[in-house]
């Protein structure tokens, strides 16, 4: 017994595959990244978000532990709603904006690098008439920037070479020393 496929019944199957893939729809799962951070530990006040960063890291290779020699403290993550731009009649726009600032260091406190400031905005459009709307929206934009901004975060301290740690250590470490210094010598 033979089966005949019948063109009506794939064209909706392949219309939905190409839709998905179009609008970057991709399934959730580890980040291959070749990261020489083999251990870290992080923390921050915003801890739902905390929370999605050290499984982000977990899965692209990072041990999570509170004994490791490097930390990543999340030091603020601003949620911005901007001002109501008048498009049309009854619609306007707003920028959405999600800013998250990182500091990294020893686990001795040494701080290394200026703290790093990562930024997502986007536009939303909206209609007075649709309050309820504009509001599940913006959520849904939101979780969107909070994502990209998981994804960036976990790519740039990953990309953090080994010999760049290092030196930055030395750096930071000769400086700590030369503040103290002359600490000591308005003494």
């Amino acid at each position: 017994m033979t089966r005949r496929f019948h063109t009506g019944a794939i064209l909706p199957l392949l219309l939905i595959t190409s839709l998905l893939t179009a609008c970057g729809f991709q399934l959730r799962g580890k980040v291959d990244i070749a990261s020489e951070i083999a251990q870290l530990s992080v923390s921050g006040s915003d801890l739902p978000f905390v929370r999605e960063l050290k499984k982000a890291l977990t899965l692209s290779g990072i041990e999570i532990t509170d004994n490791a020699h490097y930390h990543l403290q999340l030091v603020s993550l601003e949620r911005t709603t901007g001002d109501e731009i008048q498009a049309s009649a009854g619609q306007y726009e707003r920028l959405l904006t999600l800013k998250a600032t990182y500091q990294l260091s020893t686990n001795d406190g040494l701080k290394l690098f200026d703290p790093i400031v990562l930024s997502n905005e986007r536009f939303m459009f909206q209609d007075r008439n649709l309050t309820n709307a504009a509001q599940s929206e913006e959520a849904i934009i939101f979780d969107q920037l909070r994502q990209e901004l998981l994804l960036t975060s976990v790519r740039r301290v990953a990309g953090i070479s080994g010999d760049v740690l290092r030196q930055e250590e030395e750096r930071a470490r000769k400086a700590r020393e030369t503040e103290r210094e002359a600490l000591k010598a308005q003494q």
